[in-house]
């Protein structure tokens, strides 16, 4: 979901923006349909919203595992996942809290405000992922949830304080290869818990691990492409063609979501590592997939909460698309960009695992313009 944000001359030469900014339109999609009351299209056994949410972890785990191969320092490291994750998050959850819920609660201020939901709501800046506020969206088709995507960012970070300690360790153990053994087996592990095994539900620090480890494969597959040098095979042509066969050929919904998980981050980070000037135009410099992703789910619980049945899916979608746009933009502008201004310097890496520069695939995105 998330990346460096401002990076590089160089690595500014890909399209890894647009890839995650159709990431959260798909999220903003996905999310049309269950909230009001629809039955939304799917893709490969997973809803849409889901393929979004898939998509960003598998470039996240690209360009973490960059960041860290090219500064190996825990603190710096640390330093700027918060800087890119946490501060459009608390400006978010405050909004919600103190600015939303007042306006929209079914309570009066003094009720609302003596609530002690109102204030636990603030857990989620702590990635402690909080639903509910006091009388808000009761009526909706799902009452009570205030922003229901916000349940990946704690998988996400889970994953940052995961890469450093597996590739530090794999530098130790046996570079490259080590990695691999260890990556492959925990995506092994984790399919077969959300694909094969018994269902299961456990929940840790709020966040059920089900969810977690269902996303988690893909951040893995992202690092394997950038710590491995795998993103030497990216192919444009073979990841359209994988994603087409997905879509075209009937299997069970394992089978599906083993070939989904080869896919899916192939073909996301053989796009993204191409560079399209003409898809440049479309952002302008302006990475909105975050501030779309945080703001969509409440402004379509508040389109909901407003109009009712008067609008489905497709007017949800273009009307939450219209409204997050203007506020993932200010967000970018004026609290997501200059918080990343903050960010440490890249030291000289220390780590046997060389950095390697965003490679464009041999068949780039371009050719397809």
């Amino acid at each position: 979901m998330l990346s460096e944000g401002v990076m590089d001359q160089h690595s500014r030469l890909n399209n890894f923006d647009q890839v995650r900014l159709f990431g959260a339109l798909l999220v903003i999609y996905g999310h049309a349909y269950p909230l009001t009351g629809a039955v939304g299209p799917g893709f490969a056994a997973n809803g849409i919203a889901t393929i979004g949410v898939k998509i960003f972890f598998s470039i996240s785990g690209y360009l973490v595992a960059q960041s860290w191969l090219r500064d190996p320092n825990v603190a710096r490291f640390l330093l700027r996942r918060a800087l890119r994750i946490f501060p459009a998050l608390i400006v978010i959850v405050l909004l919600s809290a103190f600015v939303m819920g007042p306006i929209l609660t079914r309570f009066s201020l003094s009720e609302y405000f003596s609530n002690q939901h109102s204030y636990l709501y603030l857990r989620n800046i702590a990635l402690y992922i909080v639903y509910y506020l006091p009388g808000l969206f009761e009526t909706n088709v799902y009452p009570g949830a205030v922003n229901g995507s916000l349940w990946s960012l704690p998988a996400e970070f889970m994953m940052y304080l995961l890469t450093p300690i597996l590739i530090a360790g794999a530098t130790v153990v046996g570079g490259r290869t080590a990695f691999a053994v260890v990556a492959g087996a925990f995506i092994a592990v984790a399919f077969w818990l959300t694909s094969i095994g018994p269902q299961f539900r456990y929940v840790v620090y709020a966040t059920d691990l089900w969810s977690a480890l269902s996303v988690a494969p893909y951040f893995l597959m992202g690092m394997l492409y950038a710590v491995c040098g795998l993103d030497r095979t990216l192919n444009i042509y073979l990841g359209a063609a994988g994603l087409f066969a997905l879509a075209a050929f009937e299997t069970n919904a394992a089978v599906k979501e083993a070939a989904l998980l080869a896919i899916l981050p192939y073909f996301s980070l053989s796009f993204g590592a191409g560079f399209v000037p003409l898809l440049r135009r479309i952002t302008r410099g302006n990475d909105l997939s975050y501030g779309l992703f945080l703001y969509a789910f409440p402004v379509e619980q508040v389109l909901r909460f407003e109009l009712g049945g008067l609008i489905g899916p497709w007017k949800t979608f273009v009307l939450a698309t219209v409204i997050c746009t203007g506020l993932a933009y200010v967000s970018w502008n004026f609290i997501e960009k200059p918080a990343l201004n903050w960010k440490p310097r890249t030291r000289r890496p220390a780590t046997d695992i060389e950095p390697r520069p965003h490679m464009a695939p041999s068949a780039t995105a371009r050719d397809l313009v």
